[in-house]
């Protein structure tokens, strides 16, 4: 692990930021003195093909990418033992932190970061880039009260390859803002981040999520089976039509979702004005048809447990042999 003054390049390390499961992420001053961001792959995913791809996925996102809310990636650093992205520095606390601290938010900052979230997922979706692990770990909030999205290594670009084995490279989401077509190993679209996007609404505003269970696996079987607790339950001054726009977004069937961010973020901008008995509120059926029984939950948490340990091996054995040869 670097330490500070430690030197990479023309960079002088001034902090670990944070780490991750695929990364480590340190703070540092470039040659004119300002403050960059260093992102470097885990050392134990050195030769991992995967692990790669996501750092070039990233700097190919950054390259087509110009908005106020994604900082800029300036560039990709390759060297016979390392590499690295050099990034735009971005002040301020993660909107996680921020909410440990803060949530529920009052209700018209809650809505202005939605707004911006919207806007910028919006955006991206324009440019051909659905973002798949958008939650609150990953976007920034400045001190100016801008939202900055991060973390584009779980992305996919319009009409890119798959570049690990199908299941792995579509459930890199995080299981408390995963949609269900993503736990189901779906490639997801532009519906999956408003999925997410309903999902960060909800805990801004609510101060709690809508599915809570006693570990990861538990979380997924609800996104599949359950039924999300309306956010006015928790906090009953959430306006109608807010709650109307957050339960849309968290539909199960992407068909009965928003289709877009932007049109998400129109809806949030009006809410005032919707005619709420347009919007669905009839209770979905768990995907795969029908509530599960107890011993369908076991069976399909086992399941996919055992999935994520296969996988797991499978990475390791290929960094080794990569690494070998």
């Amino acid at each position: 692990m670097l330490k500070e003054g430690d030197r990479i390049g023309d960079y002088t390390i001034i902090g670990l930021l944070g780490q991750g499961g695929f990364s480590q992420i340190y703070k540092a001053l470039a040659p004119d003195k300002s403050q960059v961001i260093l992102k470097f792959p885990d050392v134990s995913l050195l030769g991992d093909q995967a692990t790669y791809e996501r750092f070039r996925r990233e700097v190919a996102i950054g390259q087509k990418l110009s908005h106020p809310a994604i900082p800029k990636v300036i560039s990709f650093v390759e060297g016979a033992d390392s590499i690295y992205l050099v990034m735009e520095y971005i002040e301020g606390p993660s909107l996680r932190n921020y909410l440990n601290e803060k949530a529920p938010l009052p209700i018209d900052e809650g809505l202005s970061f939605a707004g911006q979230l919207a806007e910028a997922t919006d955006y991206l979706h324009a440019h051909g880039v659905c973002h798949r692990d958008l939650k609150p770990e990953n976007i920034i909030v400045g001190p100016d009260g801008r939202i900055h999205i991060l973390d584009f290594g779980s992305a996919l670009l319009e009409g890119s390859r798959r570049v690990t084995w199908r299941w792995a490279s579509n459930a890199f989401g995080t299981p408390d803002y995963m949609a269900p077509e993503q736990i189901q190993g779906k490639r997801g679209d532009e519906r999956t981040d408003v999925y997410a996007l309903g999902m960060i609404v909800y805990e801004m505003l609510a101060g709690a999520l809508p599915f809570e269970g006693d570990n990861p696996l538990a979380v997924m079987n609800l996104h599949l089976t359950g039924t999300p607790v309306p956010p006015r339950r928790f906090r009953p001054e959430i306006p109608a039509g807010v709650e109307a726009v957050i339960l849309k977004a968290l539909r199960r069937d992407p068909d009965e979702r928003y289709r877009s961010a932007g049109a998400m973020k129109k809806d949030l901008d009006h809410y005032a004005e919707l005619d709420l008995s347009e919007f669905p509120s009839d209770p979905e059926a768990a995907v795969g048809g029908g509530m599960l029984t107890n011993r369908q939950i076991w069976v399909r948490t086992i399941l996919v447990f055992v999935g994520f340990l296969v996988i797991a091996a499978l990475v390791v054995l290929a960094a080794y042999l990569m690494h070998k040869h």
